[in-house]
């Protein structure tokens, strides 16, 4: 019966792998794009204030803010090998649902204010998403 069971356990384990390599997969690719948004919306509160495109502006963070709490999913047990995740995603995860809970205020707070068109409002919230990115990645990545 020992036998038996470890056979299903090793036939299973590619399957486990796979879905290990989508996880990192997926939420790296939330990431980058956040990461490419984050540089858009950059570029654009660069601009002067005449020149601010704030329509241009609302769009790029409600996108960010549409896709703010899908890349947690992304992190069963088991999917820090092979990633930049640290362990302590998983030895202290009320700690990182706390991180994943201010990104995802910090996202719906830019959105809010990117909707309003006001820059200064913008300018504010969108430097707390950024906070929000490095507290998350000093205590949670390698």
């Amino acid at each position: 019966m020992k036998k038996l069971m470890w056979v299903f356990i090793l036939a299973a384990a590619p399957y486990g792998a796979a879905d290990t390599a989508d996880d990192i997969r997926a939420r790296r690719q939330y990431m980058q794009d956040w990461r490419s948004l984050s540089r858009q919306m950059g570029d654009l509160l660069k601009r002067s204030d005449a020149a601010f495109p704030a329509a241009e502006f609302a769009v790029l963070a409600a996108r960010l803010n549409q896709t703010a709490d899908a890349p947690w999913r992304h992190f069963p047990a088991g999917s820090g090998r092979g990633s930049n995740a640290a362990a302590a995603v998983w030895e202290r995860p009320q700690a990182f649902q706390a991180a994943v809970a201010e990104f995802n205020a910090a996202a719906a707070a830019l959105n809010r204010a990117a909707q309003s068109g006001s820059r200064t409002a913008v300018q504010a919230a969108f430097g707390q998403v950024g906070q929000s990115c490095k507290t998350c990645h000093r205590a949670f990545k390698n």
